[in-house]
């Protein structure tokens, strides 16, 4: 059985590799060869930038030629070195040999930075292009998908990997091009020119290339860890920033503070090893030409059988000393550029690789939609059979089967960590989780996208999102929200018991909350939501232990004028722990350890079922506990005497042995 296992694991990383891989090599393509008319131009500059560069020297070795060796006349019996260089002396004067000197190195830096000019473009659209790519994915994956991946991590991708992963376009291609050409050219024009054997050369050519190479490994590995640290530090202070009010109660600030400062010592140890690399780098391709001189002129000295001249002197220098510099300079970075955009392609195509987990018997999501307007068969609101949810291998919903009427009011309730929360997410397709049958309203809502099947619900989770803008757009929630809206906005917010006379806030509807609602309390952000979800009219409503942190007599006011009032013709799905809800519903879902356990009225469920008899009875204690002061209000001791009737009545009062059985 293990090693089946072990063979089935093999081969799977073995999938996975290809799929990988072939991501990456298509990403690799796209980059670089998906506008070919663009990268032909970036190379046909380069090209025109190297014969510009190497026409210079030329025009200036038959200048200096003509300037100091009397035996060379200009006459058209003379023969020159370079024949075609007589066409460019106008009217026996030298001088205009100067000129086209001048313009044909003003040319091959022009050519040189409009190939750059040209990378850059064309860096900056696949940037958008790969932004793009990645944002469709990120919005199609599900929360379970994400494999434990932080935000920072995602916001790092975004920063710092784009960009990354098209320098092969903004460097790579450019830069590569005004390296190669030279390179490939400039040793066949001196071995033309000056009639000397190119070995030499290119020996050291080739041990000088080999020395970058080595050198820009190393570099990009310094490239590699720093942007994976940066992303390591990115999350952790996204973190602290999040959680920043809490981490002060608690007293954890010094030591979450000092997790962050040691990633960035270490970001900083290994950003100092990559500059001291980088000036390395720096430091030997400046210095390792005047080596490549010196092997040129002795083999010119040694080798050649022309006449050594001024001018041939000048222009091997030019080339060797001036032309060649720029190329060997620049090639341990480009060896670097190429190293980090292949990390950074990686980690891109890593993340697009990524896909939501399904159940392989789970139908194909059709394209076509149905408007809600349209569903107005008369079914159930929600019929859900078999609803399975693994994740990691662990069960966490199992073979969940239950219907909601339409304008019903459900209460879900369980142990922390019975799968309360999942089972929301799973009706959102926020899960992977399988259904056998799932229906709205008697339409197959496992054939509709997720981004319209989500057309039918509003959501409130526990803590509630707050948008850093004013309260009129977290209600709407919409940026710069009309003010026509004022009057329907308030309505929402009064019945959700958000006045604006008792909340402190002098601008009303213009307050600025600040991000992620700093500024507001935890009951506060969830009555926020809970407008929201008023002024929002989708038919379902799903809500996550929304009214945790509301006092008892709030909720009271809340649910008749919000859940029971203006909602009351909506279906409404509410997980909670508070007790004092669950009389206030038409019905009450039991779920322990992933499994529906019982459903049915609240006080049927008190009778006749001992487990949520238990459960409740627990929770009640656990509410006397934390919150001392509010034990005998009226709601509690309605719930406490419904617990005191129902365990009189129930059989097991007289047995208690099988309570737990």
């Amino acid at each position: 059985m293990s090693q089946a296992t072990s063979r089935s694991d093999a081969s799977s990383s073995r999938n996975s590799k290809k799929i990988s891989y072939k991501i990456y090599y298509k990403l690799l393509r796209e980059v670089l060869f998906s506008r070919p008319w663009s990268r032909l131009a970036i190379l046909g500059c380069s090209l025109l930038a190297t014969v510009g560069g190497l026409a210079g020297p030329l025009f200036q070795k038959t200048f200096v030629d003509l300037l100091t060796d009397a035996s060379i006349r200009v006459d058209s019996q003379m023969s020159f070195q370079i024949p075609w260089m007589k066409y460019f002396i106008f009217n026996d004067s030298i001088l205009s040999l100067v000129l086209f000197s001048f313009l044909s190195l003003f040319l091959s830096l022009a050519f040189s930075q409009l190939a750059n000019y040209l990378g850059a473009r064309e860096s900056i659209f696949m940037q958008k292009k790969l932004a793009q790519r990645l944002y469709d994915k990120a919005l199609s994956l599900r929360s379970d998908s994400l494999q434990g991946r932080p935000v920072g991590e995602i916001v790092a991708v975004y920063a710092t990997d784009v960009p990354g992963a098209t320098v092969f376009l903004e460097q790579s291609v450019p830069t590569g091009a005004n390296i190669v050409f030279p390179l490939i050219a400039a040793p066949l024009v001196i071995g033309a020119l000056f009639e000397i054997p190119l070995t030499p050369t290119i020996l050291m050519m080739v041990a000088i290339g080999t020395l970058n190479f080595f050198m820009a490994y190393r570099q990009s590995k310094y490239f590699f860890q720093f942007k994976r640290l940066a992303a390591d530090r990115i999350g952790l202070v996204n973190e602290w920033v999040q959680n920043i009010r809490a981490l002060r109660i608690l007293g954890w600030v010094s030591e979450f503070e000092k997790k962050i400062f040691q990633t960035r010592e270490v970001e900083t140890e290994n950003r100092i090893a990559m500059v001291t690399n980088g000036q390395a780098m720096n430091s030997v391709a400046s210095s390792i030409t005047y080596v490549l001189n010196i092997v040129v002129l002795s083999t010119m000295i040694y080798f050649t059988s022309q006449k050594i001249t001024t001018g041939s002197l000048f222009a091997l220098l030019w080339i060797v000393g001036v032309f060649l510099t720029r190329s060997f300079r620049q090639m341990p970075w480009l060896f670097t550029f190429i190293f980090d955009s292949w990390t950074s392609l990686t980690r891109v195509s890593d993340f697009l690789q990524l896909e939501n987990f399904t159940n392989e018997t789970s139908p194909a999501r059709s394209s076509e939609f149905q408007k809600i307007q349209e569903l107005s068969k008369d079914e159930p609101a929600l019929l859900v059979k078999n609803l399975n949810l693994k994740i990691n291998q662990t069960n966490i919903l199992k073979s969940i089967d239950f219907n909601v009427k339409k304008g019903e009011f459900i209460a879900i309730v369980g142990e922390v960590g019975s799968g309360k929360s999942m089972l929301l997410l799973s009706l959102m397709g926020e899960t992977g989780a399988s259904f056998g049958d799932y229906r709205i309203d008697g339409n197959n809502a496992q054939t509709l996208p997720l981004h319209q099947l989500r057309q039918f619900f509003t959501f409130v989770p526990q803590e509630g999102f707050i948008m850093s803008s004013s309260l009129r757009d977290n209600v709407a929630f919409e940026y710069d929200t009309p003010h026509d809206n004022d009057e329907r906005i308030l309505q929402c917010l009064e019945r959700a018991q958000f006045k604006l006379n008792l909340e402190r806030l002098e601008a009303g509807l213009n307050t600025e909350i600040g991000e992620r609602g700093v500024n507001l309390s935890g009951g506060q952000k969830q009555r926020v939501s809970l407008a929201r979800v008023d002024f929002n009219l989708a038919p379902l409503i799903l809500m996550d232990d929304c009214l945790s942190a509301l006092d008892v007599e709030t909720e009271e006011l809340l649910i008749e004028s919000l859940l029971k009032g203006s909602m009351q013709n909506r279906t409404r799905i509410l997980v909670t722990h508070r007790l004092t809800v669950l009389d206030q519903v038409d019905r009450v879902l039991y779920i322990e350890n992933g499994k529906l356990l019982a459903q049915g009225p609240f006080t049927e469920l008190l009778k006749t079922n001992e487990r949520f008899r238990a459960f409740t009875a627990t929770v009640a204690k656990e509410n006397v506990t934390e919150r001392p002061t509010s034990a005998t209000d009226s709601s509690d001791q309605k719930i406490d005497l419904v617990l005191t009737e129902s365990e009189a009545s129930s059989p097991t009062s007289q047995n208690p042995e099988r309570l737990d059985s």
